[in-house]
């Protein structure tokens, strides 16, 4: 497609494609509407060893974590990540930075991830335990100032959990090793008095292969009713925490700030500058000290006030936490049942060795003994376990548990939505989609609108193409050759004229008919204008009105229709006495006349044969009109008394398959053919019409107003009582 044919598809359908646009770019708009562009400022942690990898037990740190999911690992950097993003995190870094805000809504803006590894050469290793923290916010000084408080507020809070679930663990241990000690003494002092009663002594005792055998399972035994006994305590505390843990949890949201409460909230955050600025340079008991102490106490009793009237929407949501809960009691009820078939196995193979022993003392050795092994074993472990707890906890209060590596500087930004990147963006693709759906309608248009659709049609070029009148009717255009010579349009009937004037020069064509194929094509105006335009050349020209149905061409031309062709036809007068003077020179006509009950009949005469070579005889060119083709078999009949016909079809109009039936019959009625007139042609396809201003650019205004009043003040009365 050339670049003029697109221009000319998007000229015609631009109210379409500018639609689409417009209204892509308001949908733009309005999605963009309440996007705004952010800053973002990012700060790095790095968990110590001992953070990361040492045992965690359900304490008040494991409570504190409001993690989304399961962590499996022994690596605690999922928990300590997932800490990042609590609530009581969130609330205190709040309060510490002297920030306005809701809890919920810094941690929908806060973005935690490790930190990737630059030198990993697998995917597997791509992340480190190094972790990067992330505040979006509005204000860029905000971001930096939140971030870095944050970062600060977790060491301190994470610092304070680990101490307190490592002096929980130590207590717990101390005082579990303590009674375990005493139960080990009870036993070795029982194992001893027994031996001492028996007279038994150690190499006795192992001597016996039946005796050791008992040892053996009684071992295994206990130790199977001991793993027993620890996994139904644990489970016990899930279910204690289960009970302790609702399976939902509430979030409150409060709908907005008031300028009031954001007043104060500033007033806030200037007073605890100005503390902190003071502490650096007096003691606490300083009256400057003391005094903001009091202003900042006064100011956060208003806030709450304050706070108090902002309404607040309560949410109900599941419970991550509770979701753990029942996750980890499932496995443990599922090894807690493993535990219980192994010992009831264990039980009895205990059992049958029993039996093989001598009943008595042999017996009561053994229990004894494993007693206290066993009462010797959970000792060594609780020490070992004692010994870990004091390493760490000793390690955690030198070394920190969580070091700061890399504060904020400054805030990335700002980003977000480039609101005016995404209109000219969108502005252009919907231009695109627009001018495609615009060809794409194009091409299925199946419309009469150019040359090669009327070539397409009919097999023949078109002799003419009239352009398309703003004129709300056809009475406008009937005599505008004669009214308006310089329009363009007046210009394209005088192509017309002399293309058929080229045509019939070395012919004897003087009888032309000018038919359609359907009614309101254009027919009559065509063979108005081609009359006149002949008459003006100096050519004597009878206009026939041969449409009897219908005769309109005396209101054309202001005459009476009082006697006319029907007259002339049904012998009622000569031909001499049927034709008028019209205010053309060298026009004449012949109305219509009455109507007749057999027009058909009348056209198809040998008296109508006869007049039409005496009109012949009379002038240069006789052109008569007919009824619609497709409608009356008028036209059909008259080509064969005629020596050419004129085919009228209008523009932006579906063919219906009339135009090629009315071809056929005259192709069998062997009518000879002059050309076809494409009607009501969109200016913009006729090139005369183009160019046509060019030349008379100061006559566009006059001539509009000339066919202004022309339809306004020469509108054609009714004659003989017709409309």
């Amino acid at each position: 497609m050339r670049f003029w044919e697109l221009y000319q598809i998007l000229q015609k359908r631009r109210w379409m494609v500018g639609g689409l646009v417009v209204a892509t770019l308001f949908a733009i708009y309005i999605g963009t509407l309440n996007e705004k562009q952010y800053y973002k400022a990012s700060v790095q942690i790095m968990p110590s060893h001992t953070a990361l990898y040492r045992p965690m037990m359900p304490s008040a740190l494991q409570q504190a974590v409001e993690a989304v999911g399961e962590h499996k690992t022994s690596n605690q950097l999922p928990n300590i990540m997932s800490l990042l993003k609590s609530r009581e995190l969130a609330a205190r870094t709040l309060a510490t930075a002297g920030i306005s805000g809701d809890p919920d809504s810094l941690i929908s803006r806060i973005d935690v991830n490790t930190v990737a590894n630059p030198g990993a050469r697998s995917h597997d290793d791509l992340g480190t335990d190094l972790i990067e923290v992330t505040v979006r916010d509005g204000d860029p000084e905000h971001a930096v100032r939140t971030v870095n408080c944050l970062a600060h507020v977790f060491a301190n809070f994470y610092q304070e959990l680990s101490h307190q679930e490592a002096a929980d663990n130590r207590r717990f241990l101390e005082s579990e090793l303590v009674r375990t000690k005493r139960i080990m003494e009870d036993q070795a002092e029982k194992l001893q008095q027994f031996k001492m009663a028996n007279s038994i002594t150690g190499a006795e005792s192992a001597s016996d292969s039946a005796l050791a055998g008992y040892r053996q399972a009684a071992l295994d035994r206990d130790a199977a009713q001991a793993a027993l006994a620890e996994s139904q305590a644990k489970l016990s505390q899930i279910d204690r925490q289960l009970r302790r843990t609702g399976p939902t949890r509430t979030v409150m949201e409060g709908t907005s700030n008031t300028p009031m409460l954001q007043q104060l909230e500033e007033q806030h955050a200037g007073l605890v500058k100005q503390l902190n600025d003071a502490r650096a340079r007096y003691e606490d008991a300083h009256p400057q000290v003391v005094g903001l102490k009091e202003s900042i106490e006064e100011v956060q009793a208003k806030i709450k006030a304050e706070r108090g009237k902002i309404s607040t929407n309560v949410s109900v949501v599941r419970n991550p936490v509770y979701e753990s809960l029942l996750q980890e009691r499932a496995k443990l009820a599922y090894e807690r049942d493993g535990l219980a078939a192994r010992a009831r196995q264990l039980s009895a193979a205990a059992a049958r060795s029993s039996a093989e022993l001598r009943p008595g003392a042999d017996v009561t050795l053994v229990r004894l003994e494993n007693d206290f092994k066993n009462a010797q074993a959970t000792y060594n472990n609780l020490q070992n376990q004692l010994n870990q707890v004091r390493i760490s906890e000793k390690e955690t209060t030198v070394t920190g548990a969580m070091r700061i590596v890399d504060e904020a500087a400054r805030a990335k930004g700002p980003l977000g939505v480039n609101k005016i990147a995404y209109l000219v963006m969108g502005g252009l693709l919907s231009l695109m989609v627009g001018a495609g759906i615009a060809v794409t309608m194009e091409s299925l248009d199946n419309r009469i609108k150019t040359n090669a659709d009327v070539e397409k049609l009919f097999g023949l070029s078109p002799t003419a193409l009239i352009p398309k009148s703003e004129a709300p009717s056809d009475s406008r255009l009937a005599r505008i050759t004669y009214t308006d010579p310089l329009s363009p349009i007046s210009e394209a009937y005088r192509f017309l004229r002399t293309d058929l004037l080229l045509s019939t020069q070395d012919t004897d064509v003087k009888s032309i008919m000018v038919a359609t194929a359907k009614p309101g094509q254009g027919g009559t105006v065509t063979l108005a204008n081609l009359g006149i335009s002949l008459a003006m050349d100096g050519k004597r020209v009878i206009l026939v009105d041969a449409d009897m149905r219908r005769p309109c061409l005396h209101r054309i031309f202001k005459a009476s229709n009082e006697f006319g062709l029907s007259n002339v036809l049904a012998g009622e007068m000569e031909f001499h006495e049927s034709v008028l003077h019209t205010e053309v020179d060298n026009l004449f006509l012949i109305p219509g006349g009455p109507t007749p009950s057999n027009p058909s009949e009348l056209l198809g005469s040998h008296r109508m044969r006869a007049l039409v070579e005496w009109l012949s005889d009379q002038s240069d060119y006789v052109l008569l009109d007919t009824p619609a083709a497709v409608a009356f078999t008028d036209a059909v009949v008259l080509s064969r008394v005629v020596d050419g016909v004129i085919l009228v079809v209008r523009a932006q109009q579906v063919p219906r398959g009339a135009e090629e039936q009315v071809k056929s019959m005259l192709a069998k009625a062997n009518a000879n053919i002059l050309g076809v007139v494409l009607n009501d042609v969109e200016p913009e396809n006729v090139d005369s019409y183009y160019y046509h201003s060019h030349y008379y650019p100061h006559m566009w205004s006059k001539r509009l107003k000339l066919s202004d009043s022309f339809a306004s003040g020469r509108s054609l009365p009714p004659v003989n009582g017709q409309d």
